[in-house]
């Protein structure tokens, strides 16, 4: 038995990022199997064919059911995409039963130490929440995605768990729009984590900074390496979630949609390595897979943020 049934829902716009994301869940933890559920057949052939060892591949067919055929056909991708998530969650947890903890990833997240740490704070949590911490700039954010955020979502294998993320999945199939509606409170699949606690109870909001540290955040730690790993405020980086990190050609990104990164550390140690990632995984598709051409935006449709270019080793 498998301690973590990661989930986490790929398009072929994202798949060099699964394929990074990946990369570093395997070297950082020993004890999951990962569940990807393939928006695109292109992405789904990839997979087959590089057929990660405790990767799970499965298609849009498998799983939708009519609920998400009617869904599907009023919704743009990335709603539907976004709708996908908890439903995918709960087509595993209804198909693989013996495991401990079912635990949703966004395809952007990349990590850097193991996740384990991150179950240990509560072991008797049911739900696993993380605050969005938003820095000064950001705090005008949580009126529009909330107090959490859904890039990673842990439901323990119980009643409450299994009973929150089909609270999750009925939501969501109701409304996920792409546009906050802030009257409301709803904005994507996100909101309606801040449910969880009155309505299940055992929700536990984690406490290492670690993790699903991001844009939003960052700028509030002090990013340093230690013994071959990266910290912040002293304190072991578990994962990062590249939001707002754009490919433009495999030597070219904007590593921030909404500021230019001051901090040099934050750049070296966190952005300079995932780049790497990236590439070596644009130059295993690009031998292999000639064909594929996706995962690139044009320059001219990303902001004039924070640039890098950065030449294939």
């Amino acid at each position: 038995m498998a301690k973590f049934s990661f989930t986490a829902i790929v398009s072929n716009n994202h798949l060099f990022k699964l394929l990074a994301m990946i990369t570093t869940l395997k070297k950082h933890c020993d004890d999951f199997n990962l569940y990807v559920l393939c928006a695109n057949k292109e992405a789904y052939k990839i997979l087959r064919k590089i057929n990660f060892s405790g990767v799970w591949l499965f298609k849009l067919e498998d799983i939708e059911d009519d609920q998400l055929l009617a869904a599907k056909k009023d919704r743009i991708f990335h709603a539907y995409c976004w709708t996908l998530k908890p439903a995918f969650l709960c087509f595993i947890m209804n198909k693989f039963k013996d495991t401990e903890y079912y635990v949703h990833l966004d395809s952007d997240l990349c990590f850097f130490s193991d996740p384990k740490i991150i179950f240990e704070e509560d072991a008797d949590a049911s739900i696993l929440l993380t605050h969005h911490r938003n820095s000064q700039r950001f705090e005008h954010f949580y009126d529009i995605s909330g107090i959490y955020n859904t890039g990673f979502v842990g439901f323990k294998n119980n009643s409450a768990g299994r009973n929150a993320a089909k609270y999750w999945r009925e939501k969501c199939l109701e409304n996920c729009p792409i546009k906050e509606d802030i009257e409301n409170k709803i904005f994507g699949d996100q909101r309606y984590a801040e449910h969880f606690e009155d309505m299940f109870g055992g929700t536990h909001v984690v406490n290492n900074i670690g993790a699903n540290a991001a844009l939003w955040n960052i700028t509030d730690y002090a990013v340093a390496k230690k013994d071959n790993g990266v910290t912040l405020n002293s304190v072991p980086l578990v994962f990062y979630h590249f939001s707002g990190f754009t490919i433009i050609s495999p030597n070219q990104f904007n590593i921030c949609w909404y500021y230019y990164i001051e901090d040099n550390n934050t750049v070296e140690y966190i952005y300079m390595p995932y780049i790497k990632l990236l590439q070596n995984a644009m130059s295993g598709v690009e031998r292999y897979f000639p064909w594929f051409k996706e995962g690139f935006m044009e320059k001219k449709h990303t902001p004039d943020t924070h640039f890098i270019n950065c030449q294939r080793s």
